[in-house]
C-alpha cells in the first residue's frame, strides 16, 4: 500500500480527530508572523483534518488549505462546513499546484512532516512549487524528520503492562527487519524508512539538519532558521551535528 492509500484509509483519517494543538515550534513562528498575517495570503498544505487551519485560518486575509488525501478532505468538510468566504479547503498534490498563480501567497505551511510521505525526488518538486507560487520575500514555514535521531527510534521502552512491553519488542525486532540497524543511515544525509508510525504503514524521508539546510539553499531559498520540536526555541546552524534529540524540526525560511 502507497502512503497515499495510506492517508486515505479510515483509520488514519481517524487517528487525527482529536488533534487540535499547536506543536510548540509552530506556537514559536505564529508568534514571529502574528502582526503580519491579517494582510497576508496563506496556503496550508497537508491540513488532514484542520489542526492548524483553527489557529491560522481566523488571523490570514485569505487562507487556502489543501490535502492530498481525498479521505482527510472529505472529513475536515463534515467536520467543519465553511460559511468564511476568505478561507478555502480543497484536495491538491503539493508536487503540482498549477491551479495557483505565480507569487500568490505571502505565507506557506507544509506543517506536522507532510512533506515527508512522497519520494525524494517528489519532495524537490514539491519545494520548487513552494517556490515557484510564493511571493518573493514571503515566508515559507515545514517541519521534517531528523535522520541523526535515528538511533531514538530502537530504544525498547518497557512498561508494566505485557502487551505494551511485547509490542516494544515487536516493534524492535521490525525496524531491523524493515531498515536494517541504525548504524547505517550515520553516512548518509537522507534516508526513507519505515519507522514504525501507524503500524509500519508509511515510508517516511528522514534528513540531517544541515543536509536540509544545503538542499533548501540550493532551491533559493533565504535566512533559513531551525526551530526544536522539544522546546520550541531556535536552534544555532552551528550545532546542527548535535540535533540529534528532536523526532522532527520546523524549518522557517524565506521565499
Amino acid at each position: 500500500m502507497s502512503n497515499k492509500d495510506s492517508w486515505n484509509s479510515a483509520d488514519l483519517v481517524n487517528a487525527y480527530v482529536n488533534e487540535h494543538a499547536l506543536q510548540k515550534p509552530e506556537e514559536t513562528i505564529l508568534g514571529i508572523v502574528k502582526d503580519k498575517l491579517n494582510n497576508w495570503r496563506m496556503l496550508d498544505l497537508g491540513i488532514g483534518l484542520g489542526r492548524t487551519t483553527l489557529h491560522f485560518a481566523p488571523l490570514v486575509k485569505e487562507y487556502v488549505g489543501t490535502d492530498y488525501s481525498f479521505g482527510m478532505i472529505k472529513t475536515y468538510q463534515k467536520l467543519f462546513p465553511e460559511t468564511n468566504p476568505n478561507v478555502q479547503v480543497r484536495l491538491s498534490d503539493a508536487r503540482m499546484m498549477q491551479e495557483f498563480e505565480s507569487g500568490y501567497f505571502d505565507f506557506i505551511l507544509f506543517s506536522f512532516n507532510g512533506i515527508d510521505y512522497i519520494s525524494h525526488e517528489d519532495r524537490i518538486d514539491a519545494l520548487k512549487e513552494v517556490k515557484r507560487i510564493g511571493k518573493k520575500g514571503g515566508l515559507f514555514v515545514f517541519s521534517t524528520h531528523n535522520l541523526q535521531y535515528v538511533d531514538n527510534l530502537y530504544t525498547i521502552k518497557l512498561h508494566n503492562g505485557l502487551r505494551y512491553s511485547a509490542y516494544q519488542c515487536y516493534r524492535y525486532f521490525r525496524l531491523i527487519y524493515e531498515n536494517g540497524f541504525p548504524g547505517k543511515y550515520r553516512d548518509k544525509d537522507f534516508a526513507i524508512l519505515n519507522d514504525g508510525a501507524h503500524h509500519f504503514k508509511l515510508n517516511t524521508y528522514y534528513i540531517k539538519p544541515a543536509a536540509q539546510v544545503e538542499q533548501l539553499e540550493r532551491l533559493g531559498f533565504k535566512n533559513i532558521r531551525l526551530f526544536s520540536l522539544k522546546t520550541g526555541g531556535e536552534v544555532e546552524k552551528a550545532r546542527l551535528n548535535g540535533a540529534g534529540k528532536d523526532s522532527w524540526i520546523y524549518y522557517l525560511c524565506e521565499i
